[in-house]
């Protein structure tokens, strides 16, 4: 396959150079420093390439009803205590004095633990549910599904006035992973350090945990603390998660050492380059992603995605489903087509309808036409990365057409959606046009003159001006007092 130039822009849209008077280049404004989209997808590849493929977050937490990405677990879960017997969630006042008194106190204030052995969950579901569970963890950590397992430890009771003051557990296993049982609180909030950033997790104080589990994990060379409640109790199950891997495990520092390139790749971009298309060479029909989003992909992939969204944290991630019809005319030279079918956000709701300005965005052509990052095998293959071809029809005296379908993820940043609608071109820019009117937002005015300085494809048609126009004239007449 011929490779690109080295300032072949990986991504949606070639980006135009503004001149100055004499005709040279001048850099836009943007980040103190500048990456491309280059840097990202290479980022991505090298690390693979290399086995340098822990790209995760060094904690994490979500609800586990079913509700995210995150599987379900059981909102009936059976819970046994030995001395108590069966203990309906969330707990009650008699019950809890049982608990006490079969439990020995820790932390601050009124918290109890009771150790494993004397405690029992006895609905058949949770085991599994657990196990798939414990999977999601380890995509959320960076680390090998295969390889990561959770042993149970004890159970943790904490009533109003309860904390545990920050501190770290066992560093012999990889982490921690808190699941909390449907419980009644307020407050509580449990938040995990690592170097010098902290992260906070409510775990659903308030209202949302009273009948659903949640959960949160972390590394062992972490720190962790959780607040004390305001009111009501919790009920936390705490695992040790353990690594099975020859050489030992990953940690938070070299997992944070690990995705630190890419952050910087993303970080850097100019505002008009904030998307990232990354090809995945292979199709994904409607019915593995519908409802299933990332859950849907193989794990090679779901790793790609998942490194993505712990590194572009406040980034959207989509994933797109798109064809290409390379056309080889028996004249001489050859054509691309290409479309987008379906988007799905990463839960698998299809989401074709509201991001419809993604398809004017995307481009899904080949490096010769400074598209995204494909290439061409020669003038009768099409696009390495759509993976192999599906149809193939034409022949002597015809034109040659191949099919090809492929999966993408797509991940944006949605702070600059105004400068990425625009990249859908005078539809997009008159679109942004009218909501400047709509709005009296005059700073995306100035973000809107950028991308269009930036961006060939981005330009001022008639429909534009017209919009743009008729509000200086009525801005003009209120001035004046008319």
């Amino acid at each position: 396959m011929s490779s690109p130039s080295a300032n072949a822009d990986i991504g949606i849209l070639a980006q135009q150079p503004r001149l100055n008077n004499d005709g040279s280049p001048t850099l836009l404004e943007g980040p103190e420093i500048m990456t491309s989209r280059r840097d990202v997808y290479e980022s991505i590849s090298t690390a693979y390439e290399y086995g340098t493929s822990h790209w995760g977050n060094c904690c994490y937490a979500d609800i586990a009803d079913g509700s995210t990405v995150s599987p379900p677990l059981p909102s009936t879960v059976g819970l046994r205590i030995s001395g108590v017997g069966n203990v309906p969630l969330p707990i009650l006042g008699h019950q809890a004095n049982k608990i006490k008194s079969m439990s020995t106190t820790n932390g601050g204030g009124p918290v109890f633990e009771i150790e494993a052995d004397e405690v029992k969950i006895q609905n058949p579901q949770w085991e599994a549910s657990l196990e798939k569970l414990v999977e999601t963890v380890a995509y959320k950590l960076g680390v090998l599904p295969s390889y990561l397992s959770a042993e149970f430890d004890k159970l943790v009771y904490v009533e109003k006035g309860g904390h545990i003051e920050r501190g770290s557990d066992n560093e012999d296993v990889l982490g921690s992973l808190f699941i909390q049982l449907p419980s009644k609180f307020k407050g509580g909030e449990m938040t995990v350090y690592n170097a010098n950033s902290s992260f906070k997790f409510p775990l659903g104080a308030g209202g949302d945990a009273t009948y659903s589990c949640y959960f949160a994990c972390h590394f062992s060379d972490c720190e962790y603390a959780f607040a004390s409640l305001s009111s009501g109790s919790r009920v936390l199950l705490r695992y040790s998660l353990l690594y099975n891997e020859a050489g030992g495990f990953p940690t938070a520092s070299q997992i944070n050492e690990s995705l630190s390139t890419l952050k910087w790749s993303l970080s850097g971009l100019p505002p008009v380059d904030r998307i990232i298309v990354y090809p995945l060479k292979k199709e994904y029909r409607v019915h593995d992603l519908l409802n299933a989003g990332i859950n849907g992909l193989s794990r090679v992939h779901r790793k790609k995605a998942e490194a993505l969204k712990a590194a572009g944290r406040d980034w959207e991630l989509l994933i797109v489903t798109a064809k290409m019809v390379h056309t080889h005319h028996y004249r001489g030279g050859c054509s691309d087509d290409s479309s987008i079918i379906d988007i799905f956000d990463e839960a698998g709701i299809c989401v074709t309808n509201e991001m419809k300005w993604l398809k004017d965005a995307v481009d899904f052509e080949s490096f010769v036409n400074e598209g995204m990052m494909l290439g061409v095998d020669n003038e009768y293959e099409c696009i390495s990365n759509w993976g192999t071809c599906t149809s193939c029809t034409g022949g002597y005296y015809e034109d040659t057409k191949k099919t090809y379908m492929a999966t993408f993820l797509v991940s944006y940043d949605p702070s600059f959606d105004t400068e990425l609608k625009c990249l859908g071109g005078c539809e997009g820019v008159a679109g942004v046009c009218k909501t400047i009117v709509d709005t009296r937002d005059y700073t995306l005015l100035d973000r809107l003159i950028k991308v269009v300085e930036a961006k060939e494809k981005s330009k001022f048609d008639t429909q534009s001006c017209l919009i743009l126009l008729q509000m200086l004239t009525e801005s003009r007449l209120l001035s004046l007092g008319r």
